[in-house]
């Protein structure tokens, strides 16, 4: 495979050009990641103040009671918006469900150990661990051995 660069001249001119016989995994996910590289949400730190949160900074998403919190290394941000929203949103991301109220990035992971009853811890990269549910379980495994 060739790589090229060539040097423009302003930040509009920026691209990515792909050129393949057939569009495999692996490029894929590179065409992912650089659609997510500039991709961001609106993240509220509290009711007046707001700042873009690049989704490749973002761990898991939580949602409580009405209110979505997506979780960076250092900070927990509110997003107005629904889970089920986001869930659609960030699949291109490598985001997946993994209980009814939390979406994992598969590529934040560290490790995935048992958990009682059929369900799963995944320690992230910040050390955190969250719950994988025996409902979703299945599918997370799934997706961990077909796509990562």
């Amino acid at each position: 495979m060739k790589v090229k660069i060539r040097n423009v001249l302003s930040r509009q001119e920026e691209q990515v050009v792909i050129e393949c016989v057939e569009m495999t995994p692996e490029l894929e996910d590179i065409k992912n990641y650089c659609l997510a590289k500039g991709s961001y949400l609106t993240g509220y730190v509290n009711t007046s103040s707001f700042r873009q949160v690049c989704i490749k900074d973002i761990l898991y998403v939580e949602a409580i009671d009405e209110k979505v919190f997506a979780y960076t290394k250092e900070k927990a941000f509110e997003i107005k918006k629904r889970l089920y929203e986001l869930e659609a949103e960030l699949a291109s991301y490598k985001f997946i469900r993994c209980s009814k109220s939390f979406l994992i990035c598969l590529l934040k992971v560290e490790s995935i150990r048992p958990a009682l009853n059929g369900r799963y811890l995944a320690c992230m990269e910040n050390g955190e661990e969250v719950m994988i549910s025996r409902k979703y379980a299945k599918q997370v495994k799934k997706t961990i051995m077909e796509e990562l």
